[in-house]
């Protein structure tokens, strides 16, 4: 059974929404997972949850014993994690709930050969101030086939491997608890194809990554495997 909605909230609430492990804002993405699984006793109380972004919260739910690859997460350890953070978000109320930048794809075809997929960014302003103005500049692999919209082109090394860079800015300003799609799904896209050479490819662990700037808040900076970014 799920958690009740009120140990749900309070969970969420407590850890700002962001990530018990990796501390990452997750805004809707995020789940409230059983430190000690039903399965093994454990409780819907708020002693046994943990807020995880979606990533941490795969690693801590999918390890394969039979293929104990790296180190599985333990309930012990999770709840550490836990403690640490909340304790952390209680002594901070003055910090923003995070930066949020939502970086997805939606699907435009897919035949056996090619699929294709447009980017979508959304950023929400989650500082207490209006931010004037915003840059994004998003790196893809060479190799992959693109179509954009009135960006700025330049080629460059990420992680010693061929990238393009692609690059946008505007002066609109974005007002607290705004969200803006940056890169919008029709006019201003970005589009990209998988084809059975890029799949290829992806098991070489390529990455899309990205830089936001605005005027009055860190940079935010974060990446995804290509291997995330397609459903080829």
């Amino acid at each position: 059974m799920p958690f009740p909605r009120d140990v749900r909230d309070l969970a969420l609430v407590k850890s700002h929404r962001r990530c018990c492990v990796c501390h990452e804002f997750g805004g809707r993405s995020v789940n409230v997972h059983h430190i000690n699984q039903e399965a093994d006793g454990g409780e819907n109380t708020i002693n046994n949850a943990i807020c995880l972004c979606l990533r941490c919260h795969a690693e801590a739910g999918h390890f394969n014993p039979r293929h104990p690859l790296g180190t599985k997460y333990s309930p012990n350890e999770l709840k550490a994690h836990r403690d640490q953070w909340w304790e952390h978000c209680l002594s901070h109320p003055e910090e923003p709930l995070g930066l949020f930048l939502d970086v997805r794809f939606k699907a435009l075809s897919r035949t056996a050969k090619v699929h294709r997929y447009r980017l979508v960014v959304t950023y929400t302003n989650t500082m207490r101030e209006a931010q004037d103005g915003w840059k994004l500049k998003i790196c893809f692999p060479a190799f992959l086939p693109l179509r954009y919209d009135d960006y700025d082109r330049s080629e460059i090394s990420f992680d010693r491997k061929p990238y393009v860079q692609l690059e946008s800015s505007s002066s609109d300003r974005i007002f607290s608890g705004e969200s803006v799609d940056i890169v919008p799904f029709r006019a201003h896209f970005i589009e990209y194809e998988v084809n059975d050479e890029v799949y290829h490819n992806i098991r070489e662990q390529h990455k899309i990554a990205w830089k936001f700037y605005t005027p009055n808040a860190p940079v935010i900076e974060g990446e995804k495997s290509l291997d995330e970014m397609q459903e080829f």
